[in-house]
């Protein structure tokens, strides 16, 4: 058996000094000494040591996690490449996400609706283009689906093709006098910024429609 000997606090907040007969042993979280109820004199077995590492582990994980989201928002999978990668137990890992969810630090299905937001009003993809790009980051079809559904409707998706195909359209015009040709490389174009067929077919239509009256 051991004894507790001392709990100094560290310079970082929420983080305390361990000390067992009057060694230090270990850095905890004021989580993991709550929880825990450590306190000075208190006598301490291997087990019990073992329990302390065990949950000053779990905690140093959410730990970490929490400093990379107060730098920038994170979806799930992309978060947990990162703890991987640190080498976290599966089972520390499992700890900070579930806790991470439980106070709404990580919620993939607002992110994916800030997504598409963004890649429709700045990058101006379409919809393809920003189904493809969720589902890398491991969002699921329903989740993708109904963002693109609530976020981009038809009409949005035909004004961001229009505009992208009337930036390009001269490039291709200087090049080729042939509508063929260049509807044929629009096409590759705007298909290749995920727009629907039926959408390109459209902006196509009203493009060389108009220039022809």
């Amino acid at each position: 058996m051991q004894t507790i000997t001392k709990i100094s606090l560290q310079q970082t907040p929420g983080r305390y000094n361990l000390f067992l007969d009057d060694t230090f042993f270990c850095g905890i979280t004021e989580d993991t000494l709550i929880k825990l109820g450590l306190k000075k004199g208190m006598q301490v077995d291997e087990k019990e040591l073992e329990v302390i590492l065990k949950e000053e582990s779990k905690n140093k994980c959410f730990s970490y996690c929490m400093r990379l989201l107060a730098r920038q928002n994170y979806f799930e999978k992309a978060l947990l490449e990162k703890l991987k990668q640190k080498e976290y137990s599966d089972e520390d890992i499992t700890f900070a996400l579930n806790k991470l969810k439980q106070y709404n630090y990580i919620d993939d299905t607002k992110l994916a609706e800030g997504f598409v937001k963004d890649k429709k009003k700045f990058a101006k993809k379409g919809p393809k283009y920003i189904a493809q790009a969720l589902r890398m980051k491991g969002i699921d079809y329903e989740t993708i689906s109904k963002s693109l559904q609530d976020h981009y409707s038809e009409e949005e998706e035909f004004e961001n093709c229009m505009s992208a195909a009337r930036k390009k359209i001269e490039t291709y015009r200087k090049k080729s006098d042939d509508d063929y040709v260049v509807r044929g490389k629009l096409y590759g174009y705007l298909s290749g910024r995920g727009f629907s067929m039926q959408v390109i077919t459209k902006v196509l239509e009203k493009l060389l429609e108009d220039k022809n009256e």
